[in-house]
């Protein structure tokens, strides 16, 4: 599934050397030799993955649970997919599956390894489609304090990432830190997850507001999860929905609601996907008509993607620019 990224050279350096050539975000190649001028882009559009991040104000609202099944349930429709866990201080995807991590992000960023080279595929998914897993880590939040020409093999290897697959999920960290709200807004589309639980409710509605004021057009959508029942979940969002467009001059439409369920529990316990052992299960069947819903939204072409203009890393780039120094937010807790 993943083949086309992980073909190719090693290279013992995430940012290219003072003289070496890399392709470049959009098209074309850069130098980067002192004084050398950038090769013009081509005018051609490429097909871009579309970028789907998943968000909360808070941690322990499901957000990463969400996040893993809604990559099987899209891998299982012939997708192909790759999960990024960008919750860079707390990552844990790689745990919910039972998949040993034999390097991370972190081993990227201090030039151990490339990216091709750390994706896990999630075993198990039948079909034309499949989900690769791009295991996180702490301290990978000094992606902010890099110079430009790490920056630039950063992205390089994201790039590389999002032209081999149909879908990208960013599962960002909780709160309303630098990396998370980089993230969310460089996405397509925002998933913001929350609980009934009043403190949920209210950390979503921060981490909204901080997401708008970097993207007031961003796609953002709510997710209600572990909810009693349907009306329940109707009522938060009704809620959150509300305070938004008396504040926010602008509405957050209800993406998804998900009901409470042991089986997540149990699933999580065995280190095993719900998707994958309890397929049937309420929170299951909600994660898959979460999934239908996003392949029925219009705006995509046929495969799924983006054009190029639209894509992660062109919004990654538009961040960097705005975006101030590391510790200009704090990170909320849950």
């Amino acid at each position: 599934m993943l083949r086309g990224l992980v073909a190719g050279n090693t290279r013992p350096s995430v940012g290219p050397s003072a003289r070496e050539s890399v392709a470049s975000v959009r098209s074309g190649r850069v130098s980067f030799a002192p004084n050398a001028r950038p090769a013009s882009p081509k005018l051609e559009t490429r097909r871009l993955a579309r970028a789907i991040a998943i968000a909360s104000g808070k941690g322990g609202v499901g957000k990463s649970n969400i996040a893993l099944n809604l990559g099987i349930e899209l891998a299982r429709s012939g997708r192909r997919v790759a999960l990024f866990d960008a919750d860079l201080g707390c990552a844990n995807v790689d745990v919910l599956c039972g998949l040993p991590v034999k390097a991370t992000l972190e081993d990227v960023l201090q030039g151990r390894r490339r990216l091709a080279e750390i994706v896990m595929k999630v075993p198990g998914i039948r079909g034309r489609g499949g989900l690769g897993l791009i295991p996180g880590a702490s301290g990978v939040a000094e992606l902010a304090a890099l110079n430009a020409v790490q920056r630039q093999g950063v992205v390089e290897e994201l790039g590389a990432l999002e032209r081999v697959v149909d879908v990208l999920l960013i599962d960002v960290g909780a709160g309303i830190g630098a990396d998370a709200i980089g993230f969310a807004s460089a996405a397509d589309t925002v998933l913001l997850t929350c609980t009934p639980e009043p403190t949920a409710m209210t950390d979503a509605y921060a981490a909204a507001k901080a997401i708008i004021a970097r993207d007031a057009a961003v796609d953002l959508s709510l997710v209600v999860n572990m909810v009693g029942c349907e009306d329940e979940g109707v009522a938060v969002h009704k809620r959150i929905d509300g305070v938004a467009r008396r504040h926010l001059r602008r509405p957050i439409p209800l993406a998804g609601i998900v009901p409470f369920d042991f089986s997540v529990v149990a699933a999580v316990k065995r280190r095993r996907p719900l998707s994958m052992v309890a397929s049937e299960t309420p929170a299951a069947v909600a994660i898959r008509r979460l999934a239908a819903e996003l392949q029925s939204k219009p705006g995509q072409d046929e495969a799924g993607g983006m054009t190029e203009e639209r894509g992660l890393i062109a919004g990654l780039m538009r961040a960097f620019r705005r975006s101030g120094r590391p510790g200009s937010s704090q990170r909320q807790s849950g």
